[in-house]
């Protein structure tokens, strides 16, 4: 099988790959190829049919899956409703562990007191982003005491 190759007007086979080629050289060769037969064939000069004839056909057949499947339905939900107001609320921010995720939220948290004097907030860590699977025990407390929650990832 001549892989990239054409032929030229005298119908001898010529070779644009190298053997053992590169990932580039290949392309190239195939692009090459490809650009050739083409010019060849709307100049006239060349045997097209002599060019495909040099070409193995494959019979074996192979069976394709898509890997994404079908996915289930989603079921959205709703978004919880604002809060109207800060002031006397109590606001969780939450640290899940990414680096320096801890940084910025340690400035909020001092913006956030010092612009909300009657606001409570707690700063909380993580143990891992896996949130209330990881702790359950904040996740509870949190259901009890926050009206609000702002987890910040770093990145």
């Amino acid at each position: 099988m001549d892989i990239g190759g054409i032929h030229n007007r005298k119908g001898k086979a010529m070779n644009l790959i190298k053997k053992n080629a590169s990932r580039r050289e290949f392309v190239q060769g195939i692009t090459t190829g490809a650009m050739g037969a083409a010019a060849a064939g709307y100049l006239g000069g060349a045997n097209i049919a002599a060019a495909q004839s040099t070409t193995q056909t494959c019979t074996e057949k192979i069976t394709v899956v898509n890997p994404l499947g079908t996915p289930p339905p989603v079921t959205l939900k709703a978004q919880a409703p604002r809060l109207d107001t800060l002031d006397g609320k109590t606001i969780y921010l939450l640290s899940n562990g990414y680096p320096n995720s801890e940084n910025v939220l340690h400035e909020m948290t001092d913006w956030f007191k010092a612009n909300y004097p009657k606001t409570t907030f707690e700063y909380r860590h993580m143990p891992s982003a896996m949130g209330g699977r990881a702790d359950p025990a904040l996740w509870e407390e949190m259901k009890e005491k926050a009206d609000a929650m702002i987890i910040g990832i770093g990145h």
